[in-house]
């Protein structure tokens, strides 16, 4: 099948219904040339079967093989993966953004319980963000994590939130040195050199494009209006 992710014409033959279902609002069926070939052999997804937690399906596991083989092939297109969850409020994208465990996909939830229909999350765990000369969009994939939400949808992004776990919801701007080391931990980073380079290109590239902020914060819904309250009004 033929998808475009982030505006690049994606070939794929997932043999399993999961991610042929998460690729189907994704189709393409354009004469524009390929961009970018995946293939996941069973061999390879049987290495993963034997390194996964307890209970992983092998369908989710192809759906996290082709995720991870998209994501290193679109860093040359000036296209980087995000690991967050990505949520949309008045036309733009705030990706929340941390290790697995940390509570991103909670907070977010946090402010569908705050914020009601005026927000909605784009993709829970695998948005991807395109750099332009002058502007940065997200846009959401047919990689989801686990959580079944990956719209087929882009937006301008507006921020990048690293989020942190702690008793008192606190909001700080952080300074460009923790905003590369963070970005690398939560990006495709297992690349070789060459592509190293390119990766290192985006993360100046982004720097330049949008707003980063490190929120520390509890379960608490008051968390969801500390980080609206010190992230949405710097915005533009």
């Amino acid at each position: 099948m033929r998808v475009k992710i982030a505006d690049l014409i994606t070939e794929l033959y997932p043999k399993y219904e999961y991610t042929i279902q998460l690729a189907k609002p994704f189709l393409y069926d354009g004469d524009r040339q390929t961009d970018i070939r995946l293939s996941v052999s069973d061999e390879y997804l049987e290495s993963l079967m034997k390194r996964a937690a307890k209970g992983v399906e092998i369908d989710a596991l192809e759906n996290f093989a082709f995720s991870c083989k998209f994501n290193v092939k679109a860093i040359k297109f000036k296209t980087m993966l995000i690991h967050s969850s990505a949520l949309i409020y008045d036309g733009g994208a705030y990706l929340f953004s941390g290790d697995s465990g940390v509570g991103k996909s909670t907070h977010t939830r946090l402010w569908l319980k705050a914020f009601g229909d005026k927000v909605h999350i784009m993709n829970d765990d695998k948005p991807v963000v395109k750099m332009y000369e002058d502007k940065a969009l997200a846009f959401g994939t047919p990689f989801d994590g686990g959580s079944s939400i990956a719209l087929n949808e882009v937006y301008p992004l507006k921020a990048v939130v690293f989020v942190e776990r702690g008793e008192q919801n606190s909001v700080r701007v952080p300074d460009n040195k923790e905003i590369i080391q963070k970005l690398y931990f939560q990006t495709a980073n297992k690349v070789n050199a060459e592509t190293a380079v390119l990766m290192l290109e985006n993360f100046e590239k982004l720097l330049s494009l949008t707003k980063f902020y490190v929120l520390t914060c509890n379960t608490d819904i008051s968390a969801a209006y500390t980080a609206f309250e010190n992230i949405i009004p710097n915005q533009n």
